[in-house]
C-alpha cells in the first residue's frame, strides 16, 4: 500500500516552495527593517555627534587652555611631584581616565599615579605643534582623548594627554538612542512574527487545496492508468480508458488505448501464425509419410523389373527383357516428375518474382494456347468471359495456377460427349472471385477440401503425380488469397474458385483491357 499520493506529495511540494518564498520574503523584510533602524540609529548618532561636538570642542578648548597654563610650573621645574598632585586636583572636576605629561622630547614624565609605569616611554600618535596651538581631539566610542600643549607667554613646557570618560548627559543621550532602537526593533519583529503567522495559515491552506485539486485532476486518472497498465501486463486487452481530457494526461491515456488494441491485433496475428504453423507441421508429417510412400513405389517398381529383367535375359526372352526395361524406364520417368514437382512445390513462398499488373484475359489465352493439343485431342471447348479484371500478381506463378486447373478439368471430362470449360469471374463479398468451371465427371462433397492435399489423387491409376493442385493453393496462398473447390456431385461438374487481393481497381483495368483487345 502506498503511504502517501501523488496529490499529497505535490502538495507538499507546493506548501515547501510556498514556506520558502514566505522565509525569503520575511527575511528581506527584516533585513529592510534593519536597514531602516540602522538609518535611524545612525541619524541618532550623527545628532549626538553634533550636539558633542557644539558643545565639547568649546568646552574641551577652555580646558585645554586651563591646563596648559596649570602644569607649566611644575612641568617647566620637572617637578613630578607637584604634576601629580595638580593631575588629582583635576580629576575632581573632569571625569578623567587617564593623564599622561610629557616634556618637550615627548617622553612620559608621569601618569599621575604613584607606581607611574608609563614613565620614559615615548607619546604615541600626533601632538600640537607651535604652529597649532588648537587641542587635538581624538574620540573612541563613549571616551574623548585631548592632546594640548602646556605652554605659557609664549614659552612651551611639554604636553598633556587626558583620556576623558562619557559626561553623563552625553550616556543618557546614548541610552535613549538605544532604548528607542530596541522599541523599534521589537515592533518590526513582532510585525514580522504575526505576518509570518498569517502566512504560514495560508500556506497550509494552500497545500491543502493543492491537494486536492491535484487529486482531482491528476491522482485519480493516474491510479486509473495504472490499473489499465497493471490488466494489460495481466493480459486483459479488454480494460479501454475513457478518459478524453486534452492534456497530457489524455495523450498518455490515448496511447495505453492504442497500446492495447496494437498488443491485440499483435496477439491474434500471433493466434494467427501459431495455427498457420501448426496447420503446416501437421502438411509437412503428411508430406514426409507421402513422400516416402510415393517414392518408395517407383523404386520397388525399378527393383522388381529389373530382377524380372535378369531372369528373362538369361532365359533368352528378349521381347520380355524389352517390356521389363520400358517399365522400369516409365518407374524412373515417374520418380523424375515427381521430384521436380516437389522442387517447384518448396520453391512457392521463397522464389516470388516481382508482382506486375497482369491482364487476366491474356493470360487465359496463353494458357488455352499452351495446352491447346491435350485440350483438342478430348474436343474440350473453353470459354473465355469478356472483360476479366487485371490483376496484380506474380505473372509466372499464376500461369501455373491457371495451367493446373485447365488442364485438370481437360484430364477429368467423364463421359461427356461435348466437353466445355468455363473461365470467369464473379463478384463476392467484397471480393472478385475467379473460376475455372467444367461438365465433367465432379467430386464427391467429401473431396473438396481433400483434392488439395499433397499426392492426392482421385484416380489412382490416372497420369500426374497428385501434386498439381497443392501448387494451386500454395500460390494463391502466397499472394495472400484463398482458394477451393465447389461441385454438386459425381457427374455434375466442378468448379475451382481462387481469390486475389491484389486486383486493379476498375479505373485501371480499362486501359489495360483495351490495350489487350488492340493486341
Amino acid at each position: 500500500m502506498r503511504t502517501s499520493s501523488i496529490g499529497t506529495r505535490y502538495a507538499t511540494y507546493v506548501a515547501a516552495l510556498a514556506l520558502a518564498l514566505v522565509v525569503v520574503a520575511l527575511a528581506a523584510a527584516g533585513a529592510i527593517a534593519l536597514g531602516q533602524l540602522r538609518v535611524v540609529q545612525q541619524e541618532l548618532r550623527k545628532a549626538v555627534a553634533a550636539a558633542r561636538a557644539a558643545d565639547d570642542e568649546r568646552a574641551l578648548d577652555g580646558a585645554a587652555r586651563y591646563l596648559g597654563v596649570h602644569l607649566f610650573n611644575p612641568l617647566y621645574q620637572l617637578d613630578v611631584e607637584r604634576l601629580n598632585e595638580a593631575i588629582e586636583q583635576t580629576r575632581t572636576w573632569l571625569p578623567v581616565v587617564s593623564f599622561l605629561v610629557a616634556d618637550r622630547d615627548g617622553l612620559i614624565l608621569t601618569d599621575g599615579t604613584s607606581t607611574n609605569t608609563s614613565y620614559g616611554e615615548g607619546v604615541l600618535g600626533p601632538l600640537p605643534r607651535d604652529a597649532t596651538p588648537t587641542p587635538i581631539l581624538v574620540r573612541r566610542g563613549t571616551e574623548t582623548e585631548l592632546r594640548f600643549r602646556v605652554a605659557a607667554g609664549g614659552v612651551a613646557a611639554g604636553w598633556g594627554i587626558v583620556t576623558l570618560a562619557e559626561p553623563p548627559w552625553q550616556a543618557s543621550l546614548r541610552r535613549l538612542e538605544e532604548r528607542r532602537t530596541a522599541e523599534l526593533w521589537s515592533g518590526h519583529r513582532t510585525s514580522l512574527l504575526s505576518l509570518g503567522g498569517l502566512v504560514l495559515i495560508a500556506t497550509l491552506g494552500l497545500g491543502l487545496l493543492t491537494s486536492l485539486l491535484l487529486s482531482r485532476t491528476l491522482a485519480r486518472p493516474l491510479t486509473e492508468m495504472s490499473r489499465a497498465a497493471e490488466e494489460i501486463a495481466s493480459g486483459n486487452l479488454d480494460h479501454p480508458l475513457t478518459l478524453d481530457s486534452p492534456d497530457e494526461l489524455g495523450d498518455l491515456a490515448r496511447a495505453l488505448n492504442r497500446m492495447a488494441t496494437d498488443l491485440r491485433a499483435h496477439e491474434e496475428a500471433l493466434r494467427a501464425e501459431r495455427s498457420d504453423l501448426a496447420a503446416k507441421n501437421a502438411e509437412l508429417e503428411r508430406f514426409n509419410y507421402t513422400v516416402s510412400h510415393d517414392l518408395k513405389t517407383p523404386l520397388v517398381t525399378i527393383r522388381g523389373f529389373a530382377g524380372l529383367a535378369g531372369t528373362d535375359l538369361v532365359a533368352g526372352h528378349s521381347d520380355a527383357v524389352r517390356k521389363d526395361l520400358g517399365r522400369i524406364v516409365a518407374a524412373a520417368d515417374k520418380m523424375h516428375r515427381l521430384l521436380d514437382d516437389l522442387l517447384e512445390l518448396s520453391r512457392i513462398g521463397r522464389v516470388v518474382h516481382p508482382p506486375e499488373d497482369v491482364a487476366l484475359s491474356d493470360l487465359v489465352r496463353e494458357v488455352v494456347e499452351l495446352l491447346k493439343g491435350q485440350l483438342e485431342l478430348k474436343g474440350v471447348v473453353v470459354e473465355v468471359a469478356p472483360h476479366l479484371p487485371v490483376v496484380r500478381a506474380d505473372r509466372r506463378r499464376l500461369l501455373e495456377v491457371l495451367q493446373n486447373l485447365i488442364g485438370n478439368a481437360g484430364k477429368f471430362t467423364g463421359a461427356q460427349t461435348r466437353p466445355q470449360i468455363e473461365v470467369g469471374c464473379r463478384q463476392g463479398e467484397g471480393e472478385r472471385v475467379f473460376y475455372v468451371r467444367d461438365n465433367g465427371l465432379g467430386l464427391e462433397p467429401r473431396f473438396l477440401e481433400r483434392v488439395f492435399g499433397l499426392f492426392e489423387k482421385l484416380d489412382p491409376g490416372g497420369q500426374g503425380t497428385g501434386v498439381g493442385l497443392a501448387l494451386v493453393r500454395r500460390i494463391i496462398e502466397a499472394h495472400g488469397g484463398r482458394v477451393w473447390a465447389e461441385s454438386e456431385g459425381l457427374g455434375h461438374g466442378s468448379s475451382f474458385c481462387f481469390t486475389l487481393p491484389g486486383a486493379a481497381p476498375a479505373a485501371a483495368q480499362a486501359p489495360a483491357q483495351a490495350a489487350a483487345a488492340a493486341s
